[in-house]
């Protein structure tokens, strides 16, 4: 493997490894954002049911009616408020594992949506980051190029290499 093959595959390695790192770093700032909008959806769940229940919402609505979406209501109420139980009782370090398997998609797509990351990952910053770390490679591999210029093998006379 040449000297520019092993400086690729170690740049490789360290965008790869960035990239999965900075992606899973939002992973709890994600959930933290999902919880706002959840809480955001149960206030506005439980403010329409109480209207529906005092007919101040939809007052034209015939008592049958009224009835189905009481109920259909309440459910939804229930529904957002098992949610949020579920991951506020998860551990904060499984919380994101908590999300997966009890968000709701309409309500995760929304956060995803208006979600603004904890680091900055736009292309600007990744660009940058990119100049950074190739700079920075440069730097180090010019700070050991003289010790292993002193430090190199070199053959002994009388000797076939």
């Amino acid at each position: 493997m040449s000297w520019i093959t092993r400086r690729l595959d170690n740049l490789g390695s360290a965008v790869t490894g960035g990239a999965g790192g900075m992606g899973l770093s939002q992973a709890p700032a994600f959930s933290h954002a999902y919880l706002q909008r959840l809480g955001g959806h149960i206030d506005e769940a439980r403010r329409m049911l109480d209207g529906v229940r005092d007919a101040s919402i939809l007052p034209d609505l015939p008592e049958g009616a009224r009835t189905d979406a009481i109920a259909d209501l309440t459910l939804r109420l229930a529904d957002l408020q098992a949610t949020r139980a579920a991951l506020t009782d998860a551990d904060p370090w499984l919380r994101p594992l908590a999300l997966l398997r009890h968000a709701d998609p309409t309500i995760a797509r929304r956060t995803l949506d208006a979600f603004t990351p904890a680091v900055p990952l736009d292309g600007a910053s990744l660009l940058y980051t990119g100049l950074g770390v190739i700079l920075a490679l440069v730097v180090w591999e010019l700070i050991k190029a003289p010790g292993a210029l002193m430090t190199r093998r070199r053959p002994r006379p009388g000797r076939n290499y």
